[in-house]
């Protein structure tokens, strides 16, 4: 269907969805819980390719009930950014109302869901950006179905349901990355670490947390703190676990008041 000169959505019969669309760029607003929080990688290729050659494909939206503007439903935060520098550096007409295709509106975790699909798919997210999507998608299913808290199991059930399928394992690790490290080692997070890579410090925290209540004389509350502070001390984007390891035994071996060995 060709894209109508109308900035306000017709129901296309019997699709559940509307017609294309061309819209003012700025009644589109970017969607606030993007997954992605850093810069795409890709921006400066798909600014230099919508400047030459405008936009290929339309950008998905919706918009809340209630609300004047729309939000980017679908991933195309980073188009829709770029549209508006480009409007803003130009002036070009090009750039100041685009072709959309609208999609009504359902509720907050299905959009957000439906941007962490669609950026998951690209394999642009750092596993913090999925970890925090995840959990955030946690609170909305929550919020809005009026349940306890979801566990991982039922998690896992309600993301997949919705296309996005994630293991209980997987969920497990994320927690650990959004709870634990992440305000320990946000630098090294923000970085790309990797689920394997986070994984192998949880190991390290649970056995040298183990070695400590058998050779040391403070609680649980005192290796925390020790290993939360040497975390922070080796944070930075060239993390090395290897480093947090000897660090973590040199203490364990000083406040055993024994031999590294």
């Amino acid at each position: 269907i060709p894209p109508t000169d109308s900035s306000e959505p017709q129901q296309v019969e019997g699709t559940g969805a509307s017609a294309p669309i061309i819209v003012e760029i700025t009644r589109i607003q970017p969607y606030e819980r993007n997954p992605r929080h850093g810069r795409n990688p890709e921006c400066d290729r798909i600014k230099d390719s919508i400047r030459n050659n405008g936009l290929d494909q339309p950008l998905v939206i919706t918009q809340r009930p209630g609300a004047a503007d729309y939000i980017v439903h679908a991933g195309g935060n980073t188009r829709l950014l770029i549209l508006k520098e480009l409007f803003d550096e130009t002036g070009d007409a090009r750039f100041s109302r685009v072709p959309c295709l609208f999609r009504p509106w359902n509720c907050e975790s299905d959009v957000l869901l439906a941007h962490l699909r669609e950026n998951d798919l690209r394999g642009s997210l750092t596993f913090i950006d999925k970890a925090r999507a995840v959990f955030d998608a946690k609170r909305l299913l929550e919020a809005e179905s009026g349940a306890e808290e979801l566990s991982h199991r039922d998690l896992e059930a309600e993301l997949r349901a919705t296309g996005y399928s994630v293991s209980c394992g997987l969920i497990s690790r994320m927690r650990y990355a959004v709870e634990t490290l992440l305000p320990l080692i946000p630098q090294a997070l923000e970085a790309g670490m990797g689920k394997r890579q986070v994984e192998r410090i949880r190991i390290l925290q649970r056995a040298t947390g183990t070695l400590w209540q058998r050779y040391c004389s403070g609680d649980d509350s005192a290796f925390n703190a020790v290993f939360a502070a040497l975390c922070r001390r080796y944070d930075g984007p060239d993390w090395d676990t290897d480093a947090l390891h000897g660090a973590i035994e040199t203490e364990i071996a000083e406040e055993a008041e024994t031999s590294i060995h």
